[in-house]
């Protein structure tokens, strides 16, 4: 082929190529797609940003309402002074990571509000294809500053049940309920008090209530005579136990005997008195009149189900103490809820006649007085699963209450509910079960004017004895928290929340 032929056939080849439209639709394809990865990569970085801008509006409302809970506890802080105190709750509440970090917080008092600011700044993963290395989302949050005194109580479930494992955590839950209340106290008690007070009282309970060495130096259970008795009120009380079998007759995982065994009467066991209390009884059972006139029950206990829980704390505005409290509980025995329940109402009460100093409730008067700077609110927060299964009768449990809150037979028990029929008096519940028990004082503590919350953990719906208490116990339906939908954690920080709020605004 000479040479003008060869270029003929190049030339021809070459229009070929120009008319031939198989393949563009594949260059089109890898031409755009760039732009579509970078497109999706976008949706991803930019709902990134709002999961952290949605989080560091969460931490900001919490540390702009410590900000202005200190301002009104503290008139004429700076904005620097409010800043520093509040930033931890930044801090705490927002996790910074390497692609996400909190950065400009400010608190600064405009005199009727705080307001507080801060910036998050995210490094993008897809953005920076086209040379947006990050995003950055500012935040602001306002309060209206008035100013109110509180004093709360926090009734504690300390029982056996709160050894359970928390599945989302891995931890017991007395564990986490001891995290998120030290939290709490930490959260809401001011680092120092000013023109409006916050008080916390700490009632943990099991199958009765700790009252510590203040059982002897106050009149609330009446006095304890010494030596043995078949008659309450003595050191040491004998009765008759609820078991009608042989003297020696030995239930499954129990090895105590009657104390007058070998003999086939009817069983006796001795206990002593300890420092923890029971039910009051008669006319003033749900009431918080003063406790010198109407004593409170003697505990009458076992060593296997006994006085363990912590002493409760009374109202104090010393936060190290009350977390040294909340630190050192622990969970063991059975369930009288009836009794933290009147407890966490006589912390809070200024009638019952056995507080002294500081931890002086406030008179009831103050809960609606027209001077706003004496003005009170009195808070009852409830930590319960719900599972009340200890009342008494002259002191000892009963063997009258199962472990699901209803009458059942004597002889039915639970180890992990109220023990062993060869521990309970042979006598009814002077004032009914534990369940009857603690709706009459939810009614009562609700009609004084207490505000009362419940946060419910580990609840067993299927029992409706449970989800009716914690129903009637809360002032209203916004004043439960479930805690097995979130976490201990988040339930009390929720409150906390709220706490501070209420301490702002009247």
């Amino acid at each position: 082929m000479g040479l003008r032929s060869a270029l003929f056939h190049f030339a021809r080849s070459l229009l070929r190529f120009k008319r031939n439209e198989r393949g563009n639709m594949s260059i089109i394809l890898g031409l755009s797609i760039i732009p579509l990865i970078v497109c999706a990569g976008a949706a991803v970085d930019y709902e990134r940003a709002i999961n952290a801008r949605t989080q560091l509006a969460a931490a900001l409302d919490s540390a702009t309402l410590y900000a202005a809970s200190y301002s009104v506890s503290n008139p004429g802080s700076t904005s620097t002074k409010l800043t520093q105190i509040s930033q931890p709750y930044i801090t705490q509440n927002y996790e910074n990571t390497g692609d996400s970090v909190v950065s400009n917080y400010v608190a600064v008092d405009n005199g009727a509000t705080v307001t507080g600011s801060a910036s998050v700044k995210l490094t993008t993963y897809f953005l920076s294809v086209v040379g947006q290395t990050t995003m950055s989302m500012d935040v602001s949050s306002t309060v209206q500053k008035s100013g109110i005194n509180l004093e709360v109580a926090l009734v504690l479930d300390n029982t056996n049940s709160m050894n359970s494992v928390n599945s989302k955590t891995g931890n017991t839950a007395i564990t986490d309920l001891r995290a998120a209340a030290a939290k709490f106290v930490t959260t809401v008690m001011p680092a120092s008090q000013g023109q409006f007070y916050t008080k916390i009282a700490v009632v943990p309970y099991n199958n009765g209530v700790n009252m510590g060495t203040a059982a002897q130096a106050v009149a609330a259970r009446g006095t304890v005579q010494a030596g043995t008795s078949t008659n309450p009120g003595y050191a040491n009380y004998q009765f008759s136990t609820s078991s009608s079998l042989s003297a020696n007759f030995v239930f499954t995982n129990y090895s105590t005997k009657c104390d007058n065994y070998p003999s086939t009467a009817v069983c006796k066991r001795t206990f002593p008195v300890t420092n923890c209390v029971t039910e009051r009884t008669g006319a003033q059972a749900y009431t918080d009149a003063a406790m010198s006139a109407a004593p409170v029950g003697r505990a009458y206990q076992t060593s296997s189900n006994g006085c363990t829980v912590v002493p409760i704390v009374p109202l104090s505005t010393d936060a190290t103490a009350l977390n040294l409290s909340i630190n050192s509980m622990l969970a063991s025995n059975s369930t009288g809820g009836q009794v933290g329940i009147g407890w966490g109402w006589y912390a809070l009460s200024p009638n019952v006649g056995i507080w002294s100093g500081s931890s002086v409730p406030s008179g009831y008067d103050k809960l609606t007085t027209s001077d706003t700077s004496k003005r009170v609110r009195k808070v009852m927060i409830l930590m319960t699963d719900g599972e009340y299964n200890s009342a008494y009768c002259n002191g000892v449990i009963t063997g009258n209450d199962t472990a699901n809150g209803s009458s059942g037979s004597p002889y039915y028990y639970s180890v992990t509910g109220s023990g062993s029929p060869i521990d309970h008096i042979n006598c009814a519940p002077t004032n009914g079960g534990a369940y009857t028990q603690s709706n009459a004082m939810c009614s009562a503590i609700k009609a004084s004017g207490v505000e009362v919350y419940v946060i419910t953990f580990q609840l067993d719906k299927t029992y409706p004895a449970r989800v009716a208490l914690v129903n009637n116990c809360a002032t209203d339906a916004s004043h439960v928290v479930d805690a097995d939908s979130t976490s201990l954690d988040a339930a009390f920080k929720s409150l906390a929340n709220q706490i501070l709020g209420m301490r702002i605004a009247q």
